[in-house]
């Protein structure tokens, strides 16, 4: 498609033939004058108007027209030139188009953006389907989950009588797997509000110190069931973000999580705080058995799980990490890590200081999409 480009422009090109043969639509326009120079069989019937030579791009329909001249003014006439290649989502109608336009290597007359339309309409309307039954299943098997985990409490506390220990222990196993079924539950709904943008945020003033301390006592018993310490090391007790502090706490217990299934038995894991650069750095730090460098890429893929020994295996989404990173960036953070196998792993959460967030940021309570 980049020969095309800085080609002059007449239907009786053999270029144009063509592309009048192919199926995806095509348009062209000139680089300097952002006038419609083609559009191909295809694009004339998205378009919906006759083919002609020179058209403004005010002679495309408002919909189609309007893409292109924002793209055109987003990135500036003087900056086309070996500028890379964008890709936009059109959505006109039932239609949903993406649309890859590449730009000339040099600005001169006759030099062509060219745009190439391919029709994922059918595919957003099986993404949208999927996400549609994921979000419905989950919520349904959420409340009956929820019941039959407070009816196996309540057996545990005495409430219908003593049991014997054979049953007790069976029904701690159900009572725990109920719990790590609704863990999975919530993920995958989070996934669901990322997707969307639906995800809400209760920004405040946040005392850093103070989440990190809240996060610690929530994992105190899964760190006790798995024989790992979990110590506060140097805590700058001063540091306040601008950040949803139920969010943060998430944040944190699924980090001291990871640590503390991929430490060995009698190892520690530790927490720190302290300003870095413009932002305040939270730092857990495990030395269990790291993550292999070949794998450290995928980290934060979605349903992809990593590890020499896993012992997060058993009943994990993959999707922890994933859910991590866009709650810290949608909230003008940044998260990475550091690992080395065999020496264990280091992840940052840097959230803006106090006075950067309130300059910066403004989505209390709003879509954050």
């Amino acid at each position: 498609m980049n020969d095309l480009i800085g080609r002059q422009s007449t239907p009786k090109h053999a270029a144009w033939a063509i592309l009048d043969r192919i199926s995806d639509p095509v348009v062209t326009f000139d680089a300097v004058t952002f006038r419609v120079c083609y559009f191909n069989q295809a694009a004339e019937k998205i378009a919906e108007t006759s083919r002609k030579n020179g058209s403004d791009l005010l002679d495309l329909p408002a919909w189609l027209g309007q893409t292109f001249d924002e793209t055109g003014k987003r990135i500036g006439k003087g900056a086309l030139p070996n500028a890379k290649p964008q890709r936009l989502d059109i959505v006109h109608g039932d239609l949903h188009f993406e649309v890859c336009l590449e730009f000339p290597t040099k600005l001169e007359i006759g030099a062509q953006i060219v745009g190439v339309f391919r029709d994922i309409t059918q595919r957003s309307e099986s993404v949208r389907l999927k996400q549609e039954l994921v979000s419905t299943v989950s919520h349904e098997l959420r409340s009956p989950l929820t019941a039959i985990k407070g009816a196996m409490g309540l057996v545990l506390a005495g409430s219908a009588g003593a049991i014997p220990d054979r049953v007790r222990g069976m029904i701690e196993i159900a009572h725990r797997n109920a719990d790590r079924l609704i863990l999975i539950i919530n993920d995958i709904l989070d996934l669901d509000k990322i997707s969307d943008g639906a995800m809400l945020f209760d920004n405040v003033d946040t005392n850093l110190s103070a989440e990190i301390s809240s996060a610690i006592e929530l994992v105190a018993g899964f760190s006790d069931r798995f024989g790992v310490n979990v110590e506060v090391g140097a805590l700058d007790t001063a540091l306040v973000s601008f950040v949803d502090p139920n969010r943060l706490v998430q944040v944190l217990v699924n980090l001291l999580s990871n640590a503390i299934k991929f430490s060995s038995a009698g190892g520690t894991v530790t927490v720190n705080l302290a300003r870095h650069a413009d932002f305040n750095r939270i730092t857990v730090v495990d030395a269990g058995e790291g993550i292999p460098e070949n794998e450290q890429k995928l980290l934060f893929e979605r349903f992809v799980q990593v590890g020499v020994k896993n012992r997060a295996a058993p009943g994990g989404t993959g999707l922890g990490l994933s859910i991590v990173r866009a709650i810290v960036e949608k909230q003008g953070g940044r998260i990475s890590f550091e690992s080395t196998l065999g020496l264990g792993t280091k992840f940052h959460v840097d959230l803006p200081d106090l006075s950067y967030a309130h300059n910066d940021m403004q989505i209390t309570g709003s879509d954050t999409k």
